[in-house]
């Protein structure tokens, strides 16, 4: 790869106009090294395209016709992009001037390595996440720990996220299937098993207000988040771990819903104490999304089982080799 890569730099927006106003503003900042913006747009109602039309002329706009989540728009966001690496960064995010030299060198200093993340601060300066790993339940948990050196982890945040295009090519991008949640962990994941590395850079610095977006669609995420975390189990797991963390996933949370909803029903709490739940109104959509996550997965087993294989045929690096490497850690 040529030392001065051009760089897309993708940004999904959806009714977020006051959060892309100051990424859009700390990009301006940035010099060095050459890059392109692409907005591609959830068929938002705020005025989001024209504000960027009007202050922002040379960025690319692409709106779609509805909500389509997080993976197709940055799919359809990396088919446009004319960079030979491409940074998907979120719209809730604002940038230090220098953040793109230090994701662009270490991704340039090693053949290897196919995915930087830069350190993600909130705006009070905690960490917001260091990398994102797994379990071998198959349960992914984000990093807070101080890091001080570019160090492996399992997989990138979506947030800001810099990906070599043609290796992304070669791992068919996002999976579509997922919507939304855990596309970079999955991503991140099949990297490895490609015999690419995934690494943080943390003088690459990144504030992030977090899940600003996607408090609009609470109701869908937990959906897709149970969905999303068993497809990881079952296609990218070897058939021993999937079969286990798959069985363990199902009794732990079904039993969780299940007994949530009889508390409810039988005893007429509309308080439910020691559960991350706090009325009644926030348990339907779980105890429906658990349900609704068996459906999904019954009806789509033929996806399920061409995405295994087709990891299984590229597969470099085991399961055992990437606990060895702690990137899965043992529950």
């Amino acid at each position: 790869m040529k030392t001065d890569p051009l760089v897309s730099i993708i940004i999904v927006n959806f009714n977020g106009k006051s959060y892309l106003e100051k990424c859009l503003s700390s990009l301006s900042k940035v010099k060095s090294p050459k890059f392109e913006i692409i907005i591609v747009d959830n068929c938002s109602s705020d005025d989001s395209l024209d504000f960027v039309k009007i202050n922002y002329p040379t960025i690319l706009r692409i709106k779609l016709e509805k909500n389509f989540g997080f993976a197709y728009p940055n799919n359809i966001g990396a088919k446009n992009a004319k960079g030979e690496l491409l940074l998907f960064l979120n719209n809730d995010t604002y940038v230090e001037p220098n953040f793109l030299d230090y994701l662009v060198n270490a991704i340039n200093e090693n053949s290897d390595v196919a995915i930087c993340q830069g350190l993600l601060l909130k705006p009070d300066m905690t960490i917001d996440s260091s990398g994102d790993f797994i379990d071998t339940m198959g349960v992914s948990y984000s990093s807070k720990n101080k890091v001080k050196k570019n160090s492996e982890i399992l997989s990138a945040k979506g947030a800001c996220m810099i990906i070599k295009k043609e290796i992304f090519k070669k791992l068919n991008g996002f999976d579509e299937h997922f919507f939304i949640t855990f596309e970079d962990v999955d991503l991140g994941w099949r990297t490895w098993m490609l015999g690419y590395k995934v690494i943080i850079v943390p003088k690459s610095i990144v504030y992030h207000y977090g899940g600003k977006t996607i408090d609009t669609i609470r109701s869908e995420i937990m959906f897709h988040g149970y969905k999303n975390q068993i497809i990881m189990k079952l296609t990218n797991f070897e058939f021993y771990y999937a079969l286990k963390s798959s069985t363990k996933f199902m009794l732990i949370y079904g039993l969780r819903e299940i007994q949530i909803w009889l508390d409810y029903k039988l005893k007429g709490k509309t308080k439910i104490t020691n559960t991350k739940h706090d009325d009644f109104i926030s348990l339907i959509p779980d105890f429906n999304a658990f349900i609704k996550t068996i459906i999904w997965l019954s009806k789509n087993r033929k996806y399920l089982w061409n995405k295994r294989n087709q990891i299984k045929s590229q597969r470099v690096l085991s399961t055992k080799d990437l606990i060895k490497k702690n990137l899965i850690t043992k529950v």
